[in-house]
């Protein structure tokens, strides 16, 4: 990572001593693909190798390559950003420190590809999904998965998860069944039925030859005669077998919130996941940072997620009831879990749309690599905070430091911060916290808390007055959407041990929260 500071330094040095980085026709660098390889090339693995040695790159042909621009032809004119790289964002930028608009991003690819494979990109579920190219494509290394037959699959699950086991729901092994672009066109709106049409059902034919079967005595007579309707060349195989390709979409949990006074919510070891790996490693970084929430991909994952990271820390997950109900002066949240005499705390946090990371993150989006116990934490004894309330160093290489003062206080102002709950279950102490830069304690009597452990169960009542509606206790109102997030402190190590939910969502009506209360 050194190296690679040093070589972004010494080019900008070199480029840029005597002043701005001269740019070319509209903006356009003139050093080219050369200068970005200047910072972006950090070893043999670096992505931009992988690129430019493909379809992407300018190693083709000379007369194929002569309106070719390298890496602006995917990033835009970019003089600016190579001369404050730290700053100022690639004109269009796919991640993960900038992320442009999905109409921007796909408008790139299109601008080739509308030709052919995505010249009906326009009408296609994904994109009405904001689902974006980069969502399933990767360019950047030497095999775009979604592009090999045999790895389809691998990319399409990671949403569809109905498909994880296979065709039929026979939990045979993806990799051994027709892949999924034989039965769908991802790149259109149109059902299984139209691709199937045009390929005459070669999905299914993959395994299933209508020759054999005609001659085999393991096929009925009836189905036979049935499957000679195959001549007509506007009939699929789905015209009689619908339905049972995969498995059925409700053995999986919805896509969609299913609101509800009461539910079971499962928290997970999260490990040393950080809101910087979220947003620039993670295989999802791309949809979090233009919008999408946690949920959308690891809804009904969260034990799954658990067992991955944990490790030898056990339990991996746990599983507690929810339920949420109001008087005509407090709202009451109850959770029971089966647990452990000597479980430490629960604490909840709570947002309103103030700040978009924890609207999309959780709690997630308070924990950074520069706290304790994190991959990137340096001695700072940095605790939680938000992201927004950072402002980067121009300096490369500097951490990000907080906002003055003045700012901070605009920030609470206009409701940009996250208000955190907080119960000692052994004492039943209960205490509130505002979180921005730093995590502010106080004691509040608007909120109120009591607890008990019985034949293994514990039982938390938390009740938060209606009648006081200070700022900094993030006022409730019955007609918003409010994100919030549940952890469980283990015994022994009350930081680390712990189990924390994916955001969830409440409000008092209406189809797409995860909560309800009426």
């Amino acid at each position: 990572m050194m190296k690679a500071l040093r070589i972004c330094i010494a080019g900008i040095a070199l480029l840029g001593s005597a002043g701005a980085i001269s740019q070319g026709e509209e903006g356009y660098a003139s050093g080219g693909s050369e200068l970005c390889i200047s910072c972006h090339d950090f070893g043999p693995e670096s992505p931009v190798h992988a690129v430019m040695a493909g379809s992407h790159g300018t190693n083709g042909d000379a007369e194929a390559m002569q309106d070719r621009r390298g890496c602006e032809d995917c990033h835009g004119p970019s003089a600016n950003h190579a001369g404050a790289p730290t700053q100022i964002s690639p004109g269009v930028s796919f991640g993960p420190r900038w992320s442009a608009s999905s109409a921007a991003q796909d408008g790139t690819c299109l601008t080739c590809h509308e030709e052919n494979v995505a010249a009906h990109w326009g009408d296609s579920l994904h994109m009405l999904n904001n689902v974006t190219c980069v969502s399933c494509h990767d360019i950047h290394t030497g095999g775009d998965s979604v592009l090999f037959e045999s790895r389809q699959a691998e990319v399409c699950t990671v949403c569809h998860k109905a498909e994880k086991t296979g065709m039929h729901g026979l939990d045979k092994d993806t990799d051994g069944g027709p892949p999924c672009s034989s039965c769908h066109n991802s790149h259109n709106h149109e059902s299984a039925k139209t691709e199937m049409l045009l390929n005459r059902s070669e999905g299914c034919r993959t395994c299933h030859d209508l020759v054999k079967m005609a001659k085999s005595d393991q096929v009925s007579d009836r189905a036979r005669s049935y499957h000679k309707v195959m001549a007509n060349p506007e009939r699929t195989c789905i015209e009689c077998h619908g339905g049972i390709a995969h498995a059925t979409t409700d053995s999986v949990t919805s896509f969609a919130p299913q609101p509800g006074n009461s539910k079971e919510v499962t928290l997970f070891y999260p490990g040393t996941t950080t809101a910087e790996w979220l947003v620039e490693n993670h295989p999802g970084s791309q949809p979090l940072r233009q919008g999408a929430g946690c949920q959308q991909c690891h809804r009904g994952e969260e034990a799954a997620i658990g067992q991955s990271l944990a490790g030898e820390f056990q339990p991996a997950s746990r599983r507690v009831d929810v339920s949420f109900s109001r008087d005509a002066d407090s709202l009451r949240v109850q959770l029971r879990w089966k647990g452990q005499r000597n479980d430490q705390a629960l604490s909840m946090m709570w947002g309103k749309g103030g700040d978009e990371t924890f609207r999309r993150g959780g709690c997630f989006a308070a924990c950074h690599d520069d706290m304790s116990g994190m991959p990137g934490n340096r001695g700072q004894q940095t605790g939680k905070y938000l992201w927004s309330s950072r402002e980067q160093r121009q300096q490369i290489g500097r951490p990000a430091i907080a906002k003055d003062q003045a700012a901070l206080a605009k920030m609470m102002e206009q409701g940009k911060f996250v208000v955190m709950w907080h119960v000692d279950l052994n004492s039943g102490k209960a205490r509130t916290a505002t979180l921005l830069d730093q995590v502010n304690w106080r004691a509040e009597p608007a909120f109120r808390a009591s607890t008990r452990f019985e034949n293994g169960w514990w039982q938390v009542d938390l009740r938060r007055s209606l009648t006081h509606q200070a700022s900094h206790v993030l006022p409730f109102d019955p007609e918003g959407q409010y994100t919030f997030g549940i952890a469980i402190n283990g015994a022994d190590n009350a930081g680390g041990g712990h189990w924390v939910s994916l955001p969830l969502t409440l409000r008092s009506s209406g189809e797409d929260s995860d909560f309800k209360v009426e």
